[in-house]
């Protein structure tokens, strides 16, 4: 051991610091871990983590970006090469133990230190009983974390599945023993909980009571407990849920109200929320006077009938204060109480429309209780139907939108039924209809028929891309319209134009434009950071843009890599960390290689390789920062990078890469003759290529000659003009030549130009290094 530790300081002499620490801490991290090994993470009291093993990894998740954790660093030994990786939302920590060393992590005055565990019990040392018991409830499993941060969706590092991580921002202990269920798995964990989902069904969400983890589909998997009163509400009425109860709409049930008492604030508040005012209603529950307070009592039938009032009381209050548009006193329908119940989590999907969260579980969640919300009576009906079939229309599935299918035969629904027509493909039929809306007596429907109309010619092609931006344009300037325009319609069309000036070349008018839009009903979060990613690879893939049809006027000026940078530094923020956003990053990152930012171009890397769940994909982008981390210089995360990027299976381009990178890496690393025997099989021109880098680097300069010349014998024409890469080649092999005293080679390069120019600098160099042979006779 301590020969190896000498031959890393005698490396020192003449190599660059940045070159040798990697050496020392590979030195010391083959000693024994001591049994105080430990490693400080200086998370404050509001950054919540996660710690589990993934693989041959430990990872510890937090739910901030950290960056000032980038350069983060362990003592010798176990924990002396921690990689980070900082995401818009996330920092991820992995550190490389393949053995499983028995660890503890526990909490501290000045973050959460991670050590090895000298009872030889993993776990936490100040842990509480381990996250307390998941409890199975109608159609969902609420896990009761009190202290949970934002949930985060990530890949394993491991196996790119789909990881859902709850944080914690106090100690819990973890998660000692896994389980396995249908759809997903619960992960060991040291901090945290984490889920493995192997349906994309299932979801993971943070509440007041924990974090909840249900099935979002039409046909959803069976998570939790099955709901005895869960009969499907039909339209004839004969069975209803325990929605109709709360609501008090009178259905079997209990509905009804009782004739032999007078009526109570909740009798009160159900009657006028039934005729279609919410806002009524939460003025009659809002008084609350103190005579109606349930009291307790010990008879179990006055407990029981209390406790049912409360929880009618509370839903009311929040279906109500959705429906009058107070989203912010609605946060209970997304609850574990009420947010899976199969008869009231299509408010559930209600509440995540209007608050603008993910249009996918939204508008699934709305379309399997479309036929219940039709069975609600008409005034109720007509406040939230009519705008979830819309919102379905536009943002659901083919499986959701199906489900829509008839839609009543009433005008409120024409935009949803123009609109289904669009996505059928009855272009005619939907331009028709949606010409006739934009007369509509409602500003509202008029103006969003009007954007909707534009969008349809825009996709059909019967409007150029600048010319649609130019219309939407007008449609937000609202001239000649006798009401304001509305923030909903102005919110869809300024989507709407940005994806316009974005098809015509004009990246940052779609930025401008995007930038002045807030998710909501109209752009849920989903939908904007999708836009924000189509604009973004325009930026950072040029050739994906469509252009301008015939006669539809000119793309704009190409922006300067310098300004694309900037413009994609700027709005990465807004886009939802995934695979989508891996792809992206990795092509970010070869824009930054390219402009010499490689500290930059190191991130991205790292970021993409992290976010990608594709095998492939992940291993070309470890690839890429193996690459990257070499020009920076900083040789530990290139070897990291390396390590994880090759594995059996890869593709034959990719692997051969993989090879040349690993010799690049140990010339870096002082070890020239590992990298030749890498080499020494390949005859290839970049195989070549990169041995003559590797003896040139070490003044081997016959070797170099003898494996640029056979790179120059294949690539370089007996005649004709030389283009500018076998210039290059032809004065470096001269170069060479020289050095090694070779006179044979030069004379032969001599004749092999035959008159033909390197450019006129090398022209003269070789001139002098022909005039530098020595003649061996007469003849020369």
């Amino acid at each position: 051991m301590m020969r190896r530790v000498a031959a890393c300081l005698v490396l020192m002499q003449g190599v660059a610091a940045q070159t040798v620490l990697p050496l020392l801490r590979a030195a010391y991290a083959a000693v024994p871990p001591s049994a105080h090994a430990s490693l400080l993470l200086p998370f404050d009291a509001r950054t919540a983590v996660a710690a589990f093993w993934s693989g041959p990894d430990f990872v510890v998740v937090a739910d901030q970006p950290l960056p000032a954790l980038s350069h983060l660093s362990g003592d010798h030994g176990l924990f002396s090469s921690p990689d980070v990786t900082v995401l818009e939302r996330a920092t991820v920590i992995r550190l490389y133990l393949p053995a499983h060393p028995q660890l503890s992590f526990s909490r501290q005055s000045d973050g959460w230190i991670l050590q090895t565990d000298v009872s030889g019990h993993a776990g936490s040392s100040s842990a509480s009983s381990a996250g307390s018991m998941p409890v199975l409830m109608p159609g969902a499993v609420l896990f009761p974390q009190k202290q949970a941060g934002r949930v985060l969706i990530l890949p394993d590092p491991a196996s790119g599945q789909r990881l859902l991580i709850a944080p914690s921002l106090g100690v819990t202990g973890g998660v000692p023993q896994g389980r396995r269920a249908e759809g997903y798995s619960i992960r060991p964990s040291l901090e945290g909980l984490v889920i493995a989902a192997d349906s994309p069904q299932i979801a993971l969400r943070g509440t007041a009571e924990g974090v909840v983890l249900d099935a979002v589909a039409l046909d959803p998997l069976p998570v939790g407990e099955k709901e005895a009163s869960s009969a499907p509400a039909s339209a004839s009425g004969a069975a209803h849920g325990a929605d109709w109860v709360w609501l008090g709409f009178g259905a079997a049930g209990g509905g009804q109200k009782a004739s032999s008492r007078q009526p109570s604030r909740l009798d009160s508040a159900q009657t006028v929320f039934a005729a279609g005012q919410p806002w009524q209603a939460l003025r009659v529950l809002d008084r609350t006077p103190a005579s109606e307070v349930p009291a307790t009592s010990t008879s179990t039938s006055t407990a029981t009938r209390n406790d049912t009032a409360q929880i009618a009381g509370t839903f009311l209050h929040a279906a109500a204060s959705l429906l009058a548009g107070h989203t912010g006193q609605a946060q209970d329908l997304n609850d574990a109480r009420f947010g899976d119940a199969p008869a009231t989590r299509v408010w559930r999907g209600l509440y995540l429309m209007q608050t603008g969260q993910n249009s996918q579980t939204a508008s699934t969640l709305l379309a399997a209780g479309f036929a219940q919300m039709q069975a609600y009576p008409a005034a109720v009906r007509a406040l939230m139907v009519p705008q979830a079939a819309t919102y379905v229309a536009r943002f659901g599935d083919a499986a959701s939108a199906a489900l829509l299918d008839p839609l009543p035969d009433e005008s409120a629904y024409d935009l949803a039924r123009a609109l289904l027509q669009a996505r059928a493909g009855q272009a005619e039929t939907a331009r028709v209809a949606l010409e006739n809306l934009t007369a509509s007596s409602s500003a509202q429907t008029a103006a969003y028929a009007r954007a909707a109309l534009v969008g349809l010619m825009l996709e059909k092609d019967m409007l150029a891309p600048a010319t649609a931006a130019e219309a939407y344009g007008k449609l937000l300037e609202n001239e000649g319209q006798p009401a304001a325009l509305p923030s909903g319609p102005k919110a869809t069309i300024r989507l709407g134009q940005a994806h316009a000036f974005a098809l015509a070349g004009q990246p940052q008018a779609a930025l401008a434009v995007l930038d002045r839009v807030l998710a909501g009903p109209d752009v849920p979060e989903d939908v904007l950071s999708s836009a924000y990613l189509a604009i973004l690879r325009g930026l950072v893939f040029p050739e994906t843009v469509r252009g301008v049809p015939a006669g539809g006027g000119t793309l704009a000026a190409p922006l300067s890599a310098a300004d694309r940078i900037r413009l994609i530094v700027a709005h990465l923020p807004h886009v939802e960390d995934g695979p989508a956003k891996a792809k992206l990053l990795a092509g970010y990152g070869r824009l930054l290689l390219a402009g010499g930012r490689l500290d930059a171009a190191v991130a991205a890397f790292g970021q993409a390789a992290l976010l990608q769940d594709n095998p492939v994909a992940k291993a070309d982008a470890e690839d890429l920062l193996v690459q990257a981390a070499l020009q920076a210089h900083r040789l530990d995360v290139a070897q990291r990078a390396l390590d994880r990027a090759r594995h059996p299976g890869l593709p034959e381009d990719l692997a051969t890469q993989c090879a040349y990178d690993a010799a690049r890496l140990a010339v870096a690393l002082g070890d020239p003759d590992r990298a030749l025997s890498l080499l020494e099989r390949d005859e290839t021109d970049a195989g070549l290529e990169l041995r003559g880098q590797v003896y040139e680097a070490q003044k081997r300069w016959p070797e170099a000659v003898l494996v640029l010349g056979r790179l120059a014998a294949r690539s370089v024409p007996e005649d004709g003009v030389l283009p500018e890469p076998q210039q290059a080649l032809v004065s470096r092999l001269a170069t060479d030549a020289a050095a090694a005293q070779d006179s044979a080679t030069l004379l032969r390069l001599k004749g092999w130009l035959a008159g033909r120019t390197l450019g006129a600098e090398r022209d003269e160099q070789f001139a002098m290094q022909i005039r530098s042979i020595k003649p061996l006779s007469p003849a020369h």
